[in-house]
C-alpha cells in the first residue's frame, strides 16, 4: 500500500495541512484573480481572415469572412448608436424597411460587394472626427442578442490607412507597404481590463437607430 504524503502550504492564516489535491486546487482558484489583466486587442495580431468592415470615401465593404459567418443573410440593416459609438449589422428580409443588400448572391455562393453610400459615410466621418483621406478598417464581433445573430463594430477601434502611395525603384514605380495607424490612446495599453471587456459587447438593440444607406448613386459597383 502506498503511503500518503502530508503536504502543507502557506495560506492567509498561516501553514495549513492539505487533506487531498482538491484542497490545493481550491487554494489555487482562490488565489488567482483577473484584477490588473488586460485582454490584448486582436488588432495587434495578424487577422487577415477576421470579419471586417472597410469604410473608404463614399463606400463601404464587408469582407468575405464577415458575410460567410452570417450564413443565410443576403440583406441586412445597419444600426448606429452615436452615443456608444458602435455600429451593428442585423440580418433581415429583402422587404424589410431600410434593408441593404450587403453581398452578391449567385446560386449558393455569396461574395462581398462595394456599396456606394456617400451620405452615410460622410455622416460617419463627421460623427467620429475621421480624416477624409483615410481608409478605416473595423473588426466585427459576432453575437447572439435576443435570439438574433448580429455583428457589432466598435467605431473607436479603427485601423486607419493612408491612400496608396508609390515610390520609384530600379526604374519602376512600386506601391509602398501599407501600415495601419491605430488610435493614439492604444499606445499605453495592450487592451481593456478583463471586467470591462465583457461589458463592451453587451448591448440592447432598442438603443440603436436604423440607418438608410441605400443611395441609388450612379456608378454603384458590383450590382
Amino acid at each position: 500500500m502506498e503511503s500518503k504524503m502530508d503536504v502543507s502550504v502557506f495560506t492567509e492564516n498561516g501553514l495549513a495541512l492539505l487533506e487531498d489535491n482538491s484542497d490545493l486546487e481550491k487554494i489555487a482558484d482562490e488565489a488567482f484573480s483577473f484584477e490588473g489583466y488586460q485582454v490584448v486587442r486582436r488588432e495587434f495580431f495578424a487577422h487577415k481572415f477576421a470579419p471586417a468592415l472597410t469604410i473608404k470615401g463614399n463606400s463601404i465593404v464587408f469582407n468575405s469572412a464577415c458575410i460567410n459567418k452570417l450564413e443565410n443573410a443576403v440583406y441586412v440593416q445597419v444600426l448606429i448608436n452615436p452615443q456608444q459609438e458602435k455600429l451593428v449589422i442585423r440580418p433581415c428580409d429583402e422587404d424589410t424597411k431600410d434593408s441593404l443588400r450587403w453581398c452578391i448572391a449567385k446560386s449558393e455562393k455569396r461574395k462581398s460587394r462595394q456599396i456606394t453610400c456617400g451620405l452615410f459615410t460622410a455622416k460617419l466621418y463627421n460623427l467620429m472626427g475621421w480624416e477624409a483621406q483615410y481608409r478605416y478598417k473595423l473588426l466585427g464581433t459576432k453575437k447572439r442578442i435576443d435570439g438574433e445573430e448580429i455583428y457589432i463594430f466598435d467605431l473607436t477601434a479603427t485601423e486607419a490607412y493612408l491612400p496608396n502611395t508609390t515610390e520609384p525603384k530600379d526604374g519602376e514605380t512600386k506601391s509602398k507597404k501599407k501600415t495601419p495607424v491605430f488610435p493614439a490612446d492604444w499606445r499605453d495599453s495592450f487592451g481593456i481590463p478583463v471586467r470591462e471587456h465583457s461589458a463592451s459587447t453587451q448591448i440592447s438593440l432598442t438603443d440603436y437607430g436604423v440607418m438608410d444607406v441605400n443611395q441609388r448613386n450612379e456608378g454603384d459597383e458590383n450590382e
